[in-house]
């Protein structure tokens, strides 16, 4: 098992806060959570690459289709926006297809 797993520590529930900076700090704390997670989600991106062999592979419709689907369902179970999530996911998986394209065509010249 990973160790480095994240661990979120916030100093004040929604209801305990009092003031607008109690909330703002949470707040923060709370999206530099999401940036590391989504740095560590990153991570598994780069590792994927080397089991893709085109960009057939890569862009990976199908899956990719799923994923978003899936994401925004999720949020609709937690009471927020399906398609604010889908949105968001659709522009996190391709950002990290052009990322994954770039490592790819690296990996290519690397094995001519």
């Amino acid at each position: 098992m990973i160790s480095n797993a994240l661990e979120l520590k916030l100093l004040k529930s929604p209801k305990a806060c009092v003031t607008k900076e109690d909330v703002r700090d949470e707040i923060d704390r709370i999206d530099k959570a999401i940036v590391e997670l989504f740095a560590m989600r990153f991570d598994y991106v780069k590792a994927i690459v080397k089991f893709k062999k085109d960009r057939n592979q890569v862009v990976a419709q199908e899956r990719k289709d799923h994923v978003i689907q899936e994401r925004a369902k999720w949020a609709s179970e937690k009471g927020l926006d399906e398609q604010t999530f889908a949105d968001m996911f659709r522009l996190l998986i391709d950002s990290n297809i052009n990322k994954e394209m770039t490592l790819l065509e690296k990996q290519i010249m690397q094995d001519k």
